[in-house]
């Protein structure tokens, strides 16, 4: 009866034991999840719209000539505050800041009633907001209408890189056929023979 009894109350010690491990556990969290938030928390920018912090580059030449790629990335002026930053799945940028990249030959007019631009000819009618007295527009939207390519990526789509028209036909010219200029073929701002694309 003794042992009956002592064998019970081990069991009970072991079942309490991995319980409270469990809960220990669940507690402290998943770390990865715990990163992931850790991450969001540092982007965010503003917690009423949940604009978070974006990183925009600009695909150069590479001045590195001993570098095997033929480009660079160098990064983009933020511009007026909070500078660059992703909202409702979209990067944006200061429109002067992408004007001033982009060339102003494309004409821009503005409904700030509306938080219209409509843009090029025929107009392209494309949604901004503002901050202060400057005006923020989605990059990859803004961009396009003047034939440049935009990649997004990172996890929470908040980085992004501009290939300008010159830079396209660069890369189109010397056979530098990457993930970026198909893709730029794919949205129809580049043409490319993909039946004899380099390989290697």
């Amino acid at each position: 009866m003794k042992l009956l009894v002592l064998l019970i109350g081990v069991l009970m010690s072991i079942s309490c034991d991995g319980r409270q491990e469990k809960e220990a556990a669940t507690a402290g969290g998943d770390s990865a999840r715990d990163s992931f938030a850790r991450t969001v928390d540092s982007l965010l920018l503003d917690t009423e719209m949940h604009e978070l912090r974006a990183q925009i580059t600009v695909v150069v030449d590479n001045p590195d000539s001993d570098d095997e790629s033929p480009f660079s990335f160098a990064p983009l002026a933020n511009g007026s505050p909070p500078g660059h930053h992703a909202r409702d799945g979209a990067i944006y940028a200061d429109v002067e800041v992408l004007r001033k990249l982009l060339g102003r030959a494309v004409p821009v007019r503005l409904d700030t009633a509306n938080h219209r631009f409509f843009v090029g000819s025929p107009e392209a009618v494309i949604f901004g907001h503002p901050h202060g007295t400057a005006w923020f527009v989605p990059v990859k939207l803004f961009a396009r209408q003047y034939g440049a390519y935009v990649d997004v990526s990172c996890t929470l789509a908040t980085c992004a890189s501009i290939w300008t028209k010159q830079m396209l036909e660069h890369a189109r010219q010397t056979g530098a056929i990457g993930t970026a200029v198909l893709e730029a073929h794919a949205e129809g701002l580049i043409d490319i023979d993909v039946k004899r694309l380099p390989t290697g």
